[in-house]
């Protein structure tokens, strides 16, 4: 009973925490998601939607059923980067909680992130663990990981939770489909990429916050249960992710990676044996950032003059290998 006090009066003062939730076309999800922030234990948060476009009604859905929740309608779909980015500007709490919509959270989510990213003033972000809806004992993910080719997986997916991913880990980015970071971090490292509309704009940018030399790390009792790939799959598809993910990830390395490293990396993926339309598809990719070169440029002079870590202070967190150990 004293403890349910303390958590109302706790309700009552500054928030620590900005929930962001980030919806397009989600109306479907809004319901279980909105019950589960409702459940937390920890109350000291606001919440924040920023709605690009939806033509599903769920700017109406929440007016109607959460109208003490702060809404931010625009006009069209921002695409993941502008939209947090937006979020980013539109709060003032220390940290800031990036969730997509198709998401179940635990009682302890909140709290559990929060205790870890207050742990250690040099972390960042962290990552939650997160388990497949579908199949609640089998993991989505717990941190991302990136191989020297910038491919990236959710380490330990699809692997039953046995408990092997329990100890907090540094890992190389937090998955902001459902992560907290300090907001002013990844203001400084310039949040972000806007160009990438969605996909590796969590790699990219958590990639950035080690080079300045911040940290991430995992906090695997903070569990939610995910709908993977939920409104992209069905809208979109598993091949489009794919190719908009390596568009996205060849700016990342461009920016990145020292030259030498860079080097070596570009001629790589030259090699990679793709045939067909797949290949005519990665030219594209090539020529989208020949388009994008000056803007690059610009910034990775930015990023390389504020290093701190080089790459091979980061090789502990990359894999070094062209192949990664799971693809979707």
């Amino acid at each position: 009973m004293e403890r349910t006090a303390k958590k109302k009066e706790a309700g009552k003062m500054t928030p620590t925490v900005t929930a962001v939730i980030i919806n397009y076309n989600g109306r479907r999800f809004l319901p279980e998601l909105f019950e589960t922030i409702d459940a937390q234990r920890y109350s000291r948060f606001e919440l924040l939607v920023i709605d690009g476009g939806s033509t599903d009604r769920s700017g109406e859905w929440i007016r109607s059923n959460r109208p003490g929740t702060r809404l931010i309608e625009v006009s069209e779909n921002l695409g993941f980067a502008r939209a947090a980015n937006l979020g980013l500007r539109e709060t003032t709490t220390r940290y800031t909680l990036l969730l997509n919509t198709d998401l179940f959270l635990e009682p302890d989510f909140i709290g559990e992130l929060l205790e870890t990213i207050e742990s250690d003033s040099g972390l960042a972000a962290v990552a939650s663990k997160m388990r497949l809806y579908d199949q609640q004992g089998v993991i989505n993910g717990v941190g991302g990981c990136m191989n020297r080719l910038g491919y990236t997986w959710d380490r330990g997916m699809l692997e039953e939770d046995k408990g092997q991913y329990d100890k907090p880990a540094d890992v190389l980015f937090a998955p902001a489909a459902a992560a907290i970071f300090r907001r002013q971090a990844l203001l400084d490292a310039g949040a972000f990429d806007e160009r990438f509309f969605m996909y590796h704009e969590d790699v990219d940018l958590s990639w950035r916050l080690w080079l300045f030399g911040q940290r991430i790390t995992t906090a695997p009792r903070a569990i939610v249960y995910h709908h993977f790939g939920g409104v992209t799959r069905q809208t979109k598809g598993m091949v489009w992710r794919e190719l908009l993910g390596e568009r996205n990830n060849l700016r990342s390395l461009l920016k990145n990676y020292e030259l030498p490293t860079l080097k070596g990396v570009l001629r790589d993926h030259l090699m990679i044996p793709y045939k067909g339309k797949r290949k005519i598809a990665q030219f594209r990719n090539f020529l989208w950032n020949i388009g994008c070169l000056p803007d690059t440029l610009r910034l990775r002079r930015e990023i390389q003059k504020r290093r701190v870590c080089s790459d091979q202070d980061l090789k502990h967190l990359i894999l070094q290998a062209n192949e990664v150990p799971i693809r979707i």
